[in-house]
């Protein structure tokens, strides 16, 4: 244990200054999930008819598109979304999707270059400032006059989503010691995030007015900024000793903790600067570098495929399940709660690989369960079953994606986790839109 772990352990591991500390960083989850998954409203296809002056009838063609016949179309009045308001039916219907490719492409970009700014800036400061960055620029879709721009700008808020995902992630946990990393990074406020965008997009059925409130509604976190401390880790790894010390002591007392001896923390920054330099040596190519570390890469590479293609995939298509499409997604967010709480019991008393193998299991014969269904001809006349199996594939793939994250934090050598977490946390975001 290192001599900044041996301090956390003294003014408490999770005391009341980390558990706020937590619950302040997490509370960013529930406007980035928004942010990220707005699509599955915003992008969706209302339904159209169209109309043919020869007959003098119309005719649905939301499934078969002939524009020699259709001259007028009519969507369906129940809310509307970029597809309804550029018409990106027909020729045009893949618009849409590449808009949310775009996205995922720039949450891939954006998670690259936001881990070297914070090692650089801090996490604190890259955090808040893009994240503000974020709210303004989420805000400019509302008014985006065409679907090129509108492309644009989602393209820019996928990358400080993708940033400000980064820097959420690694923060609290380097105000806690390892037995506490697991808790910190299974639970949040992303399926809150997703729970809570049903009703708003049930309240505002306009893609523009969706788009608008929720980003001015983000602005109630910026003054967090003046409540989240910055990373006493980070602060030391750069040689400021004097502003490490000081938050520690403020945790210290906000913990009703006896304040411990500091001094040993100078050693600690001699050994973190070691560490820094030897992990200027290590990247993406030591991956390979041995048999071990090979088949390791690729068992966690394809943990991470699976996962994260599945998890999108049911998230982006939710709003295509037989019912109401508000109520699906509002159920797709809370069954990924329990999940969460089941992966912490069960990694402590079966073992990561199990906990692992028994999530995907179940999401798998779950979503298999729903294909037979279909190729019965049964989806509509068994849609309760159809809609459960979908949850519950849908709840074992987030609780498999939080135990893959853990398995394989702990599988590499210290010097090139880092490394591999990187490389894995970036390639999910590319996975999907392979996949869809």
């Amino acid at each position: 244990m290192s001599e900044y772990e041996n301090v956390l352990q003294k003014i408490r591991p999770f005391g009341p200054y980390q558990i706020r500390t937590f619950i302040l960083v997490s509370l960013f989850e529930t406007p980035l999930a928004w942010a990220m998954l707005v699509p599955i409203f915003s992008a969706a296809n209302p339904g159209y008819f169209c109309s043919s002056p020869v007959a003098n009838k119309t005719s649905d063609s939301s499934l078969i598109c002939n524009k020699n016949a259709c001259q007028t179309i009519q969507f369906n009045q129940d809310f509307t979304s970029i597809v309804s308001e550029w018409h990106l039916i027909c020729d045009s219907k893949y618009i849409s999707e590449l808009i949310t490719s775009l996205q995922m492409v720039g949450v891939l970009i954006g998670a690259l270059v936001t881990g070297q700014l914070a090692d650089i800036f801090g996490r604190k400061k890259v955090l808040f400032i893009e994240y503000t960055l974020l709210i303004i620029f989420w805000f400019s879709t509302g008014f985006a006059p065409s679907w090129e721009i509108y492309a644009a700008l989602r393209f820019v808020v996928g990358g400080l989503i993708g940033g400000c995902l980064v820097v959420n992630f690694v923060l609290p946990l380097e105000f806690v010691t390892p037995e506490w990393r697991t808790f910190c990074g299974c639970i949040g406020f992303w399926a809150v995030g997703l729970m809570t965008l049903a009703p708003w997009a049930y309240f505002l059925r306009n893609w523009r007015h969706l788009d608008i409130a929720m980003s001015a509604t983000s602005i109630t976190l910026l003054p967090l900024w003046w409540l989240i401390d910055e990373s006493p880790r980070w602060l030391l790894s750069r040689g400021h000793l004097k502003e490490a010390s000081d938050i520690l002591i403020k945790a210290a007392k906000f913990n009703k903790s006896q304040v411990p001896d500091l001094s040993c923390l100078d050693q600690f920054v001699k050994r973190e600067r070691i560490r820094k330099d030897e992990e200027k040596k290590y990247s993406y190519w030591h991956l390979c570098n041995s048999l071990t570390l090979t088949k390791g890469s690729l068992i966690c590479m394809f943990g991470w495929f699976v996962s994260s293609s599945v998890y999108y995939g049911h998230n982006f298509n939710s709003k295509n399940l037989v019912g109401d499409r508000y109520i699906n997604v509002f159920i797709s967010g809370i069954v990924e709660i329990p999940a969460l709480f089941f992966v912490l019991f069960s990694n402590n008393y079966f073992g990561r690989r199990k906990t692992v193998f028994c999530l995907m299991l179940s999401s798998g014969l779950a979503c298999f369960s729903i294909l037979i269904i279909a190729l019965m001809g049964n989806l509509v006349t068994l849609s309760a079953l159809t809609l459960t199996m979908a949850m519950i594939g849908k709840s074992c793939i987030a609780g498999a994606w939080a135990a893959v994250q853990i398995f394989s934090a702990e599988t590499f050598p210290t010097v090139i986790r880092q490394v591999n977490i990187s490389f894995f946390r970036n390639k999910r975001k590319i996975f999907p839109n392979i996949m869809f």
